[in-house]
């Protein structure tokens, strides 16, 4: 069967409005969604900056964090040192004059307790 020309020259226009109207949408649309990836984007992005510069803000306080722990250790250490020699001073100087003290006793043994 066939179709008739008038019908042909009668869908020729509807196809182009449908067509020009359709297209209109259809790029309104895929312009919306491309928008909305770029947002999501740049929050992204900014979100991975702000991550970054508290990362390296982080970092550099570990950094100063070792130097204050290294620095209370060698404080510490020197002061166990010092404590140290004094000990040693004040055992020789006290050594000679100070009589022996007898062994302390022994405690006895403890005995286990019973189970009731």
């Amino acid at each position: 069967m066939m179709i008739p020309i008038t019908a042909i020259v009668m869908m020729i226009p509807i196809t182009a409005i449908v067509l020009g109207v359709g297209g209109g949408i259809v790029q309104s649309i895929l312009k919306s969604q491309e928008r909305r990836m770029e947002m999501r984007l740049r929050a992204q992005q900014g979100q991975n900056e702000d991550v970054t510069r508290q990362i390296d803000a982080l970092r550099a306080e570990v950094a100063g964090l070792r130097g204050t722990s290294t620095q209370f250790d060698m404080s510490l250490e020197h002061t166990v040192q010092r404590l140290e020699e004094r000990v040693g001073r004040v055992e020789t100087k006290t050594a000679p004059t100070t009589p022996r003290l007898a062994a302390a006793p022994q405690p006895e043994e403890a005995q286990p307790l019973g189970l009731r």
